[in-house]
């Protein structure tokens, strides 16, 4: 005989499993906010001052990405008839938007402006060391 509350307990999980992969994304937040303030401090300590507020910019534009990218999931409709086409079109936009932002600022600003991709990279690095391992608990059965 089968366990009528069994599918009460995997949602539970699940619910358990996600609320996890959202603590995670909060603290990479918090710890981007941290490092972006040591940025600043490290501009200004090797005599570049605007090397930090680029990297902090980068630090924004990878949370903001991550936003995104976190409201597309949850608002996707699984009846559409390809659901990750759908995502892949909006994730090229968000991107190609991204891109061409830090692009134009390090352009423009040439001799810091660099300091925006190693924000977005260190974002990135920061928000999946932390995630990795509670996304994979939701992903994999």
């Amino acid at each position: 005989m089968s366990d009528p509350t069994n599918n009460e307990r995997k949602t539970v999980a699940l619910d358990a499993q996600w609320s996890a992969v959202a603590r995670g994304y909060r603290n990479a937040l918090i710890l981007a906010a941290v490092l972006g303030a040591v940025a600043i401090g490290i501009g200004f300590a090797v005599g570049h001052p605007a090397i930090g507020p680029f990297t902090c910019i980068g630090l924004a534009m990878g949370g903001y990405n991550a936003r995104k990218l976190w409201n597309d999931t949850r608002a996707l409709d699984p009846s559409l008839p390809n659901p990750r086409t759908t995502v892949m079109k909006t994730s090229l936009a968000r991107l190609g938007l991204i891109t061409l932002f830090a692009v134009l600022i390090a352009a423009l600003w040439r001799s810091n402006g660099w300091a925006i991709f190693v924000g977005l990279v260190i974002f990135q690095l920061v928000m999946m060391s932390l995630l990795l391992r509670p996304l994979r608990r939701v992903v994999a059965p």
